[in-house]
């Protein structure tokens, strides 16, 4: 598994990809701190690489890689969410109630983004 397949999904809106991605990793107890760099991505990708690990690591309890740490901030938003490019009220609520490591970041989506049951 690696954080590049998990940043194109999220990046393209296949919202069963990430969540499959997701629940593939907690099935495999994926050790998030040994999650190597995705060193092929560039710019905001790679910012969302850094939110969306770090933010599995701070909801799963594990430490995020140092390089999720660092991160950076996107230049522009980036809104993980489909609904927001076309619906004002769920952009909004996007930039009110993004899990913090998103919203650090300039990377938007809902709260439960990434939750797994």
């Amino acid at each position: 598994m690696n954080a590049r397949d998990l940043v194109l999904a999220a990046l393209s809106g296949d919202d069963l990809a990430v969540r499959q991605w997701v629940k593939d990793a907690r099935r495999v107890e994926l050790d998030l701190g040994a999650l190597d760099e995705p060193i092929d991505l560039q710019g905001d990708a790679r910012v969302v690489a850094s939110a969306l690990v770090e933010l599995l690591a701070e909801r799963w309890g594990k430490q995020a890689p140092a390089w999720a740490r660092g991160g950076g901030k996107a230049e522009h938003p980036v809104y993980l969410v489909q609904r927001a490019s076309s619906s004002p009220a769920v952009r909004r609520e996007c930039e009110k109630s993004s899990p913090a490591p998103l919203r650090r970041r300039n990377v938007f989506a809902l709260p439960d983004y990434l939750r797994t049951a």
